[in-house]
């Protein structure tokens, strides 16, 4: 062959590969593919239209008809919750702050806030459903946004100062927090209402936990941060004094109401509870494993707890390795009478409802009819009808 026989082939072959780029530069790759071949035309200058996808947001798995008193009430992840009323249960999601409403009777759901906050990690509802405070990021550099809710995705929202290390509210719509101080921690007040502060505890040590009086019948009580490698003491505060209670051990963990104070504590053999009697000052084993984030007092009764456990072999790493996420529980939901030292199982939800359930955040309803409590497997909220 003829070398200009040769250059034309390859001028040609340039040409069309040329086309081709600049047809892809424009309109990218047709739908289907074949029309790449079909297609040469440049077409007219119409913008094509962008549809948006549309996402809608998942249902609550709530269902009001069922007869199993376990219920799975949200698909979200939940960083807190809430009664409001006597039917309205209220949760703030994970990932965006968004708050919502469960209305426990019809099974809907809806959105009553659509604010969105920066990595939130904690939140805490007043009494009254009117007001939640969320915290956003961790350690000393989180902040506390407090909305106030009004209706349906009608909340209005502030930024409080200074970062708050707990928080809660108490009885009185009051937000009761701690901040690190020089010296160790501060217990503090926040009325919503004046925007006043006060200090009413201190703290010598910085890493604590506080279980908070949120009425007028318990003192505020405090223990260092639940550590298998340190022995903890539990103190009642009282009159900014701390008073020392017959409770302590490495990894303790305690709750405290009018009547008792319950506790764990991790020894060479694995944790031990024990009960005391803060009116006998009687002290008892108890037969199986209480945590905190696992127990709930009773709102009538003084004397009963309940409880998500399971019998399982822990370490002396114990609670650690729970809070690490390296071991979970399968728990089962149990009724203590702390009075007559006797414990029932009331709900096994991997034999009921096939399900394995990590216990955490619990709390009970102000008719002591329902258990609530947060899944930590996945986050999700749940319920069980007592």
């Amino acid at each position: 062959m003829k070398k200009i026989y040769l250059i034309i082939i390859g001028v040609t072959a340039i040409v069309i590969l040329l086309a081709i780029w600049v047809y892809l530069l424009i309109y990218g790759t047709p739908k289907p593919v074949e029309q790449f071949f079909t297609d040469f035309s440049f077409g007219n200058n119409e913008t094509p239209i962008a549809i948006p996808e549309v996402y809608p947001e998942p249902e609550a798995l709530v269902d009001v008809t069922s007869v199993v008193p376990l219920r799975q009430l949200t698909t979200r992840p939940v960083i807190g919750y809430g009664e409001q009323g006597d039917k309205d249960l209220l949760y703030v999601e994970a990932g965006t702050g968004h708050v919502y409403k469960i209305d426990l009777i019809t099974g809907n759901e809806t959105r009553l806030s659509n604010i969105t906050i920066k990595n939130p990690e904690s939140a805490h509802f007043s009494p009254d459903g009117k007001l939640v405070a969320i915290r956003s990021g961790f350690g000393i550099q989180n902040s506390i946004e407090l909305l106030t809710l009004a209706g349906e995705n009608e909340a209005t929202s502030e930024t409080l100062i200074p970062p708050m290390v707990d928080f809660t509210f108490n009885q009185n719509n009051d937000l009761l927090y701690t901040e690190y101080s020089p010296n160790g921690l501060l217990g503090r007040a926040f009325d919503p209402l004046t925007k006043a502060h006060q200090t009413i505890f201190s703290v010598p040590f910085q890493s604590a936990t506080i279980i908070w009086s949120t009425d007028n019948s318990t003192e505020h009580y405090v223990y260092p941060k639940a550590t298998s490698g340190l022995t903890g003491f539990l103190y009642k505060i009282k009159n900014n004094r701390l008073l020392r209670e017959p409770a302590s051990g490495k990894g303790l963990m305690a709750e405290v109401n009018s009547d008792y104070f319950i506790y764990t504590i991790t020894t060479s053999n694995g944790p031990i509870s024990y009960a005391m009697n803060l009116n006998t000052k009687k002290i008892s084993a108890l037969s199986l494993l209480v945590q905190p984030d696992k127990c709930v007092f009773s709102k009538i009764n003084t004397d009963k707890v309940y409880c998500g456990y399971e019998n399982k072999n822990l370490t002396y790493e114990y609670p650690d390795t729970w809070y690490k996420g390296q071991i979970s529980f399968s728990d089962k939901i149990f009724e203590i009478d702390l009075k007559r030292e006797l414990s029932r199982q009331l709900f096994n939800p991997q034999i009921e409802i096939g399900r394995e359930i990590d216990i955490t955040e619990t709390n009970i309803s102000h008719t002591d009819k329902v258990l609530y409590f947060i899944n930590k497997n996945d986050n999700t909220l749940w319920m069980y009808e007592i």
